[in-house]
């Protein structure tokens, strides 16, 4: 199983980039976590990491 990890802040990915297989620089957004989602072929969703954005998102999600 891979995961695939989202940043909106580039310059924080020097304290995480290795935390997932794959890394995109994308804003927090449906539009944009759903077209990973399915670019990826993904089983699912896993937040983390994150603050008050993430946590509005996973609702959505």
């Amino acid at each position: 199983m891979a995961s695939q990890g989202i940043e909106a802040k580039p310059p924080t990915v020097s304290t995480d980039y290795d935390t997932s297989d794959k890394l995109y620089f994308e804003p927090l957004t449906l539009e944009d976590v759903m077209g990973i989602y399915e670019r990826e072929n993904c089983a699912g969703v896993i937040v983390q990491f994150g603050g008050q954005t993430p946590l509005n998102l996973a609702m959505r999600l």
